[in-house]
């Protein structure tokens, strides 16, 4: 069963992926990248007009590119954090870790991150980088207290 889909019952309270800031990196790195490289070629169509070099340097600027620039925004983009009304699951990468609400013992922010100590665990569990974690952490807080009626 994949994790990430529901079960019967259950339903979204809190879904985020990955903050806009861990966005904002790869993509100055992409521009700066971008930039020195067709600087480069430019000073080499102007000087030597070799199409091997020329090449060469689109090449470096096309693999620097994936390696710098899009394969960060891709793998921020797979992570996810979600509180449903019986769980938190987080995901990175492959992968995902689903907690019960009842195994949480407490949930605290830190660093820009969420910190789960669980039942039966001597560490907590963090999840860095997770935005709107202020709010995480109070719904988490709120699902865990019991409903007396």
């Amino acid at each position: 069963m994949n994790l990430l889909t529901m079960r019967p019952g259950e339903h979204p309270v809190v879904n985020v992926t990955a903050p806009f800031r861990s966005l904002v990196f790869p993509a100055l790195e992409l521009m700066l990248i971008t930039g020195l490289c067709w600087m480069a070629i430019g000073w080499l169509d102007a000087q030597w007009g070799e199409v091997q070099v020329r090449n060469a340097v689109v090449v470096l600027w096309a693999g620097l590119g994936l390696w710098r620039g899009v394969l960060p925004v891709f793998r921020a983009r797979r992570r996810r954090f979600m509180v449903t009304n019986t769980r938190v699951i987080a995901r990175n990468g492959k992968q995902v870790d689903s907690i019960p609400l009842h195994d949480i013992a407490g949930v605290r922010r830190r660093r820009g991150g969420i910190s789960l100590a669980i039942r039966g665990y001597e560490r907590p569990l963090y999840y860095p980088e997770v935005p709107k974690a202020k709010k995480i952490e109070r719904t988490i807080e709120q699902l865990r207290q019991p409903v007396w009626h």
